[in-house]
């Protein structure tokens, strides 16, 4: 509690830039989740439909194994930005793409695999890089094969790190805009507390004839100033009736004096002489 402002605006702006800087987190959590969903999503898309492309481009060879014949001569496994595997249904390896370094695209398929449409999931290679892989069962001249082709996912992670850092940029400055904002508003809001503090300063006894201004009696404040005129305003009838009552119990002594003073039994008769010529 020692640092925590003692003024009302102070906490005010504080509350403020605090409720603000969780809706910011929670907004920039929902961006980035929506932002993964969105390019995942794309990339499944891209990687659905090369796995396809891929089904076209495979040759059976002699010897059992499979090759992989490009579109045009000039194309190769690293231009096409691919990784490709194709496996025996009993698990025997034909062929793999030169791109993957000897590295395999997750275990060797069991001969009850599923067979139904490819499903991309996410995997990590032995060397740290992250992949998106879709598996699939298609023929070659009526030979089962299973085929899988994995995209990087190094792009998408980029681009949701570049996203993470202009939010991680922007999160201070439109906290200090926020803070600055709030303190501006805070202030102007209770503006009129100070205003009426003021005034309440000045009123006194003989003063309670004044009243603290009233901007907006709907509001919270306005409210507040006028339940206090009320208050000002009994506090004054209650001044005003003890100031007769005062009056009137200072000339009712002051009577009962002369009238005890002039009474016939009175122990000075000079007083008794002037009290007749008084009334003479």
């Amino acid at each position: 509690m020692r640092f925590w402002p003692r003024h009302v605006r102070s906490r005010l702006t504080l509350w403020y830039v605090v409720v603000l800087g969780g809706v910011l987190v929670l907004y920039a959590g929902g961006a980035l989740l929506f932002l993964l969903l969105s390019l995942r999503e794309e990339l499944d898309r891209n990687l659905v439909e090369d796995v396809e492309t891929v089904e076209g481009l495979l040759a059976n060879e002699p010897g059992g194994f499979v090759s992989f014949r490009t579109m045009h001569p000039e194309e190769n496994d690293s231009s096409l930005q691919r990784f490709v595997e194709v496996w025996s249904p009993t698990g025997s390896l034909l062929y793999r793409s030169p791109l993957l370094q000897g590295q395999a695209l997750g275990r060797p398929p069991k001969p009850d695999g599923d067979t139904g449409e490819p499903e991309p999931f996410s995997q990590r290679l032995a060397n740290g890089l992250r992949v998106r892989t879709a598996s699939s069962t298609y023929h070659i001249e009526d030979r089962p094969i299973v085929l899988r082709v994995a995209h990087s996912e190094e792009g998408l992670w980029r681009e949701l790190r570049e996203f993470l850092w202009v939010l991680l940029l922007a999160f201070p400055v439109a906290l200090l805009l926020a803070g600055v904002g709030g303190y501006a508003l805070a202030r102007k809001a209770l503006a009129p507390i100070d205003t009426m503090s003021h005034r309440a300063e000045r009123i006194s006894a003989d003063r309670l004839h004044e009243r603290l201004p009233v901007g907006n009696p709907e509001d919270e404040l306005g409210k507040l100033a006028s339940v206090f005129n009320v208050m000002l305003a009994r506090l004054e009838a209650g001044f005003e009736q003890l100031r007769r009552f005062t009056a009137d119990a200072s000339h009712e002594l002051r009577h009962s004096e002369r009238r005890r003073s002039c009474s016939p039994g009175s122990e000075e008769p000079a007083r008794v002489q002037g009290c007749h010529r008084k009334h003479a």
